[in-house]
């Protein structure tokens, strides 16, 4: 699949994406954000004031009056502050509202609706961990543009306003203090660039150490961690991936060693130049002291603020990058058609002719077909098996049969049309699957089934299909019945399924969404060969009047479809009825007659037991 190009944007357009969102759902935020600047750029001033009020009280002799005029100074520096604040704690928290409300929730919208391609494979998976960053914390990505970029504008008025006072008292003070500048940006911009060019070796050991996060908390690892001893295991990678992650921190911020030596040096010769001029000013009788702790107080701000504007630029570069990796994710484009209006899908509980054309499959980053100009035709009603040894590409047609993939080359009919034609929601509204390796999210029972909120579920029909499943009586045993949640992640009173009651959970859940094409991708593949040929004898009673494709290793388990394909290798190598197929005595008779053979042995041992 060609790689697509995101356009990156550079830190006002990011910033201006941010700030748009935040006063479009906050729009109470822009006076807010009106009042901390003009608090923000005032303040400084007011603290240089009030010195240089008491030196010329005491210098003029006028001590009470300015005492007074301190008291005012005074009481509007506490105001001024008192509203700062409070603006910069409301600020804060619409930071922060702004990225999980608009920015995180549309990450995790598009993550759950964009066509699978773009989450599954491990190049994407790179995308989305990277993109992910962009928005998952306060001090990174979206919300640290958003509060850097205020930061810097308060910067960039002092230092226009601050500036102009220092050129009027001499103009060489800012010639300096602006050639100081742009070297300290020279210099901070190796340190930056060297963050960008090594961006992948800093999101990849975080998006690994996420992962090992997540596991230690995973219910279900956790009991392999302790039952099989994994504990070392885990910790041992871990450690590998914070040493990694460290060792790359560490580099980075020795690159931030020149512009911090830099900073001070460049302090020294601020405050020597400032100090000389202004003392030469007063000894010549051109300021007088209470003016030249004004102008010192002025000069020191300034410089605060030049050497703000350098360290928030590049701090703000840095998160407008992991910002642009959040476009990067977002910008993922579909393949599929996602439109209803444009749904050439008959909406009668129909089931659809699927035909598998010239099909080739290449999952992005392998050079390997997993499949190889497959051709079958499945026809309404059918009930076909997948069949083959692990790795033959039955999970793999599983997925382009679900819409989750396009084919590298071939393609895919539905009804005689291109499956990237089509309304693919109205498609996947067709299929009911059980997957191999699935597990319920840790909502309520209801909703599981249901497929929607609580008020939505149809009770009575949840009822029957948890009863052809197999799982009402134990549903009813629990104290909140259908709405106890499953796990305890969200809820501590939840239920803990066994691995036999989940699979009668998925299953009902496959009954309740009546689906007229039923997919079964080896669901019971944990189960003995027996109580697996059983299950899917029930599983082909209850398929009655759908399309139904059955997937699984195990060749006596299938027997009993229309039709069944022996795939190896990619490839159908095979095709027929059981009967027809023992008959060929061809690679699926041979398959058959060794698993047959360890089946029986398997019986054998049972009944001696």
């Amino acid at each position: 699949m060609e790689k697509q190009k995101t356009k990156r944007n550079n830190i006002i357009q990011n910033a201006f994406i941010v700030y748009k969102a935040m006063f479009k759902r906050y729009p109470a935020a822009i006076p807010l954000v009106l009042v901390y600047l003009v608090m923000a750029v005032s303040l400084p001033f007011i603290n240089t004031l009030i010195p240089a009020m008491a030196i010329k009280g005491i210098t003029s002799g006028k001590v009470q009056t300015f005492m007074a005029y301190i008291g005012i100074a005074v009481l509007f520096m506490c105001i001024f502050s008192g509203v700062k604040l409070l603006c910069e704690k409301k600020m804060q928290m619409k930071h922060t509202y702004t990225r999980i409300s608009v920015f995180m929730f549309n990450f995790i919208k598009k993550a759950i609706n964009t066509d699978y391609l773009n989450i599954e494979p491990q190049p994407k998976q790179k995308i989305m961990g990277k993109g992910v960053q962009g928005v998952d914390g306060n001090y990174q990505g979206a919300e640290l543009v958003s509060t850097l970029s205020l930061e810097l504008l308060v910067v960039v008025l002092g230092i226009f306003s601050y500036g102009t006072v220092i050129f009027m008292l001499d103009w060489k003070i800012l010639l300096v203090m602006f050639g100081m500048f742009f070297t300290d940006i020279l210099i901070r911009n190796h340190a930056v660039k060297f963050g960008d060019d090594n961006r992948e070796s800093f999101s990849e050991p975080w998006r690994k150490m996420r992962y090992m996060e997540l596991n230690s908390m995973n219910v279900s690892a956790g009991k392999d961690i302790r039952i099989f001893s994994l504990k070392k295991v885990f910790d041992f990678h871990f450690d590998s991936l914070i040493t990694t992650y460290k060792n790359f921190r560490s580099k980075y911020q020795l690159k931030w060693y020149y512009p911090t030596l830099s900073d001070t040096a460049f302090n020294i010769a601020r405050d020597w130049l400032a100090y000389t001029l202004l003392i030469h000013k007063v000894l010549s009788g051109q300021i007088d002291a209470a003016q030249f702790t004004i102008y010192i107080g002025i000069v020191a701000s300034f410089s605060q603020w030049i050497y703000e504007v350098s360290m928030d630029f590049a701090n703000l570069r840095d998160a407008s990058h992991q910002f642009n990796d959040y476009h990067e994710f977002m910008a993922q484009k579909d393949v599929f058609e996602h439109s209803e209006t444009t749904s050439t899908i008959s909406t009668d509980k129909v089931p659809p002719e699927i035909e598998f054309r010239n099909v080739s499959f290449i999952y992005e980053g392998s050079e390997k077909p997993v499949l190889k100009n497959v051709n079958f035709k499945i026809r309404a009603n059918e009930k076909i098996a997948l069949v083959g040894n692990n790795g033959a590409g039955k999970t793999t047609i599983v997925k382009l049969l679900c819409a989750l993939y396009l084919p590298t080359s071939g393609e895919i009919l539905i009804d005689g049309k291109n499956i990237n034609e089509i309304g693919i929601e109205k498609y996947q509204e067709m299929i009911s699957v059980l997957f191999q390796d699935t597990t319920p999210i840790a909502i309520s029972v209801a909703e599981n089934i249901g497929g929607c909120e609580l008020a939505e579920v149809d009770r009575e029909r949840m009822n029957k299909c948890l009863k052809e499943a197999g799982l009402y009586e134990k549903v009813q045993s629990l104290p909140q019945k259908e709405e106890s949640f499953i796990t305890q992640t969200l809820d501590k009173d939840g239920v803990l399924f066994s691995g036999g009651e989940t699979q009668k959970l998925l299953l009902a859940k496959a009954i309740y969404k009546n689906g007229t094409v039923l997919i079964l991708d080896e669901p019971t593949s944990a189960l003995d060969p027996i109580a697996e040929s059983r299950i899917y004898e029930e599983y082909n009673q209850m398929a009655d009047n759908k399309t139904a494709v059955f997937i699984s290793h195990r060749l006596a388990s299938t027997k009993f479809c229309d039709r069944i394909l022996f795939l190896d290798d990619g490839q159908i190598l095979e095709e027929g009825s059981h009967e027809e197929l023992m008959k060929k005595a061809g690679k699926y008779k041979e398959i058959f007659d060794i698993q047959s053979h360890y089946y029986v042995e398997d019986v054998e041992e049972r009944n001696e037991q």
